[in-house]
């Protein structure tokens, strides 16, 4: 009897955690999710440094999820 090991690929996510910055230049800046496939994410969120509005730009892919 012989047991061989099969190697199975991971099948990919169809989401990515990434990280939002803050376009006021605060520093604030918090992690979401998005789809895979979609362009770079920008949204309008409140900033508690400046007390505003301001537009968030994705900064950085974190990981899959």
């Amino acid at each position: 009897m012989f047991l061989t090991t099969v190697n199975l690929a991971k099948a990919k996510s169809k989401a990515v955690l990434v990280q939002m910055m803050s376009a006021a230049g605060t520093g604030y800046c918090f992690n979401t999710k998005r789809n895979r496939l979609r362009e770079k994410m920008v949204l309008r969120k409140h900033d508690p440094f400046v007390n505003k509005h301001v537009l968030f730009f994705e900064k950085r892919k974190i990981r899959s999820v």
